[in-house]
């Protein structure tokens, strides 16, 4: 049963007059009401021995009474609870569900030696949003493939976080049978499909290409990796999207297995400028530098003569 007392009724409560005294249906639990500065101010005391009362219980609660106090709102009980022996890796689970747990707590559990020696416990504490990073990062290298993928393909998981652990992804592709890499290859980020560009197998290479956050920028840049393999440019040359786009014509210019008829179906598309700065790069092969030198002087020659003419007219 809710009282009400109003002041005048009592001289006060711990010496402070007040305005308005209520319980909440027991005499220990009430809300003190009284003004202080103009200003109204509402108090529990109630509420201190009573979360008081459930950090003793945390500490020593059997399993039932341990179910109960996974959801509770106070950090002190949370902290009593995770001193409690009988917490068992279900309950420590539970708790890590938890979006709004605090990040001192998840700290916590990240610290237990015996709790990281569950893998449930590893990936839950990873994927949980406030784990702080130094904390989450060394845990990577124990998340299996699919697992690590899913942390990187999470919304909200920390740059830094989502990058370690593409490059974990990319650490094992090489010991990935051909579905696995097939599959990282069409759901991967494009960091990730940028790395698989690199494969051997022209299955992968394809995949990858058509993967949705695949980038001109990450082709580009695989054709001009030394460790790229013949497949790729074949890839790319075949492939309708990139091999139209301009700055990939170029990369695959200086690219190192790009066939003759290839390079002279590209060459009459070029810029003066960009013919220029392929004749002068090293990376180019010799033979198809040399012919673009000669390409660029017949260029010049014929322009010289077109303003000759025109001068004479």
């Amino acid at each position: 049963m809710i009282g009400r007392r109003k002041r005048g009724e009592w001289d006060g409560w711990r010496g402070r007059p007040f305005r308005e005294l209520v319980w909440l249906g027991s005499p220990e639990r009430f809300i003190v009401v009284w003004s202080q500065g103009g200003q109204e101010i509402v108090m529990n005391p109630s509420r201190e021995p009573a979360r008081a009362g459930a950090a003793r219980r945390a500490r020593t609660a059997d399993r039932p009474q341990i179910e109960s106090l996974l959801h509770h709102r106070s950090r002190e009980v949370l902290d009593a609870l995770l001193e409690n022996p009988r917490l068992g890796e279900k309950q420590v689970a539970i708790l890590l569900s938890r979006r709004d747990l605090a990040r001192e707590i998840v700290a916590r559990i990240a610290e237990n030696r015996e709790w990281m020696k569950s893998y449930p416990l590893k990936l839950a504490v990873v994927r949980h949003p406030r784990t702080p990073r130094h904390l989450a990062l060394p845990l990577l290298k124990y998340l299996y493939l699919f697992d690590l993928l899913a942390v990187a393909a999470t919304a909200g998981t920390p740059a830094e976080l989502k990058r370690q652990a593409e490059e974990a992804i990319l650490l094992q592709r090489e010991g990935l049978a051909l579905g696995q890499r097939l599959s990282l290859a069409r759901r991967g980020s494009s960091r990730i499909a940028a790395g698989l560009l690199l494969d051997s197998e022209r299955r992968v290479i394809d995949a990858a290409l058509m993967n949705p956050a695949m980038t001109e920028h990450a082709v580009t840049r695989a054709l001009l990796d030394r460790k790229a393999h013949p497949a790729l440019t074949s890839a790319v040359v075949e492939h309708d999207l990139w091999s139209a786009r301009y700055g990939v014509k170029l990369a695959l210019l200086r690219a190192q297995h790009l066939s003759l008829g290839r390079v002279m179906a590209i060459l009459p598309e070029l810029a003066r400028a960009d013919l220029g700065d392929i004749a002068d790069d090293p990376r180019v092969r010799s033979e198809i530098r040399a012919y673009v030198a000669k390409l660029v002087q017949t260029r010049r020659a014929r322009k010289a003569k077109k303003s000759l003419l025109g001068i004479g007219k």
